[in-house]
């Protein structure tokens, strides 16, 4: 077995533009492969865009402006190499000599940017070869692109492919299903129609754990006892996370490196296909995955873009969020982040769009205004029964906000909280959840105020923009009550309910009535140090923000605050 990293030439070649088809230095190698090669240059890794026909009377072509030179291809005879490739110091030639010319030391400076071949027919006549090459890599990319544009298949793909490639191309998924496979080419051996007539990878073939190579290594088999051919696959990974492999068998054209670079240009059309079925496969009903990673990365967007977006993926315009962030271990098992994705879809009553983001899976939970259906006791306990329990994954947990447009912020208090995570554990260590897998921004919070590091004003807002203070003071100034006075009262007295009562002149059971009817409501503890410790800091934000003037009305004794509460 054999394992190779092939870097972003070929992988990240634009397929679209200006300029030709994708054409590497073994790809070229490989279309002449019939031919004498006079010279081959050092083994380097070229990959060329335009290629420009030059004989002694014209250039038959010429290369556009903006094009870089190391993409440049000459098509020339042997004589004018030395000096294109001297006015073009970064360009590569390829060059006809004629029976009994050879490579002088006149081309000793230029030769590791030169391959020569012997011509065979008329010049004219191999630029029309070259050309034909070109243009039919050209149009194969071209279809490519026209099936991942219009949402096809990946069978499709394969199908398109299957001229250019000659051989046997399947795909399967992170179970070893087969997902996709070239109708046109039939399965070249026993193995191979076993895996059609079955739909599943052979033992033999699951055994051979390609799926732990790394994201751009390919996995190659020489011709075996189970095979006579040999055979190449490449894992295919979104957003760090394995989703299966496409494979091919070289029945028909040997594995070589230029092979390998035709595979190479598949597989990056094909992406966005293996995201249209991944998704499917594990359930994911989000359709704008790219809308989610632009607010996570807080590219700039306008309002109709968000609004558009949203509703699109079924979010109100009112809803409220959660958003819960599942670290999977990037070395562990690759198939471990379709086990958290399909966990996580349990969550909030599935209401819960669920996506690979960089090496974590995210789940963001959605609910309509309510109080408690986003209760961080219920998420924890939700958590614990169908990921950090049966998976050992670790959680960060944002607090509820508001506004699909804040998700980067969201996003930014649950990696607190997991990079919290062992603070949070030392001061949970005497309850009976510290060892629970998930971590809270809210236990966080009081950690990340003191850390003398610099705070984002953005950020710190957004922190305070949606408390249960905030909610109660909103429906007294709505409803003409004062609710908000007796919370503080009876949190600032250290949960004294006859001082409270005394001071708003109450009885104690309607303090206590209250006080519990607000805990119930907004599912929290007040018995909880912790609930205690986060509802004094949002009162102290609340004070803060709102203003002196502001307070005092909101502690002044109105008469109808007091009969509200004896009712």
């Amino acid at each position: 077995m054999a394992s190779h990293d092939f870097g972003d030439d070929v992988f990240l070649a634009p397929a679209q533009g200006g300029s030709l088809a994708t054409v590497t230095l073994p790809m070229l190698e490989d279309f002449l492969s019939d031919c004498e090669v006079v010279h081959r240059p050092p083994a380097a890794r070229r990959t060329f865009r335009w290629f420009a026909a030059v004989s002694h009377e014209q250039v038959a072509s010429t290369a556009p402006s903006d094009l870089d030179d190391a993409r440049l291809l000459f098509v020339c005879r042997l004589g004018m190499a030395g000096t294109l490739l001297r006015e073009r110091p970064r360009a590569f030639a390829l060059a006809l000599a004629d029976v009994g010319e050879a490579v002088g030391p006149d081309l000793a400076d230029v030769a590791d940017r030169l391959l020569v071949i012997r011509q065979q027919d008329r010049f004219s006549y191999f630029i029309f070869l070259v050309q034909s090459y070109f243009m039919r890599l050209l149009l194969w990319e071209g279809e490519l692109d026209r099936i991942a544009l219009r949402h096809g298949t990946l069978a499709e793909a394969l199908d398109a492919s299957a001229p250019v490639m000659r051989n046997f191309m399947f795909v399967t998924d992170n179970e070893f299903n087969l997902v996709a496979r070239t109708s046109s080419i039939e399965p070249p051996d026993a193995l191979h129609r076993r895996l059609v007539e079955t739909g599943c990878l052979s033992p033999q073939m699951i055994a051979e754990k390609r799926f732990h190579l790394p994201e751009k290594a390919f996995y190659e088999k020489e011709p075996s006892a189970i095979t006579p051919y040999a055979r190449l696959s490449h894992p295919l990974y979104l957003s760090h996370t394995y989703f299966g492999s496409l494979s091919m068998s070289c029945h028909v054209a040997p594995l070589t490196e230029g092979l390998k670079d035709l595979f190479c240009i598949l597989i990056r059309h094909v992406m966005p296909l293996c995201e249209q079925q991944w998704r499917s496969q594990v359930k994911l009903n989000i359709p704008h995955y790219f809308f989610f990673e632009k607010l996570l990365e807080h590219e700039p967007v306008s309002c109709e873009y968000v609004d558009t977006q949203r509703e699109m993926a079924g979010l109100a315009a009112n809803a409220q969020y959660k958003l819960v962030v599942l670290e999977v271990d990037e070395g562990a098992d690759p198939e471990k982040a379709g086990r958290a994705v399909r966990a996580a879809g349990r969550l909030n009553g599935g209401d819960v769009h669920c996506f690979a983001y960089r090496a974590e899976v995210l789940a963001l939970c959605y609910a309509p205004p309510s109080d408690c259906r986003l209760a961080h006791r219920r998420t924890l306990d939700e958590l614990e029964e169908h990921v950090s329990g049966p998976l050992g994954i670790d959680c960060g947990v944002s607090e509820i906000f508001e506004g699909i447009e804040n998700l980067d912020l969201a996003y930014r208090q649950a990696k607190i909280a997991l990079g919290l995570r062992q603070t949070i554990r030392l001061q949970l260590s005497a309850a009976e959840d510290a060892d629970r897998g998930a971590y809270l921004f809210g236990d966080a919070l009081m950690y990340f105020l003191v850390d003398p590091a610099e705070k984002d004003e953005r950020f710190m807002r957004f922190c305070f923009s949606h408390t249960v203070v905030e909610k109660i003071h909103a429906e007294d100034v709505a409803n003409n009550t004062n609710y908000l006075a007796l919370f503080w009262h009876y949190l600032n007295s250290g949960r004294n309910a006859t001082a409270v009562a005394s001071r708003l002149h109450l009885h104690r059971n309607t303090v206590l009535y209250h006080i519990e009817k607000i805990q119930r409501r907004f599912d929290f503890d007040l018995a909880l140090p912790g609930a205690r410790e986060r509802m004094l800091l949002d009162f102290k934000a609340f004070f803060l923000t709102k203003g002196s003037e502001s307070v005092a009305r909101i502690f002044a004794e109105y008469p109808e605050s007091k009969s509200a509460m004896r009712a």
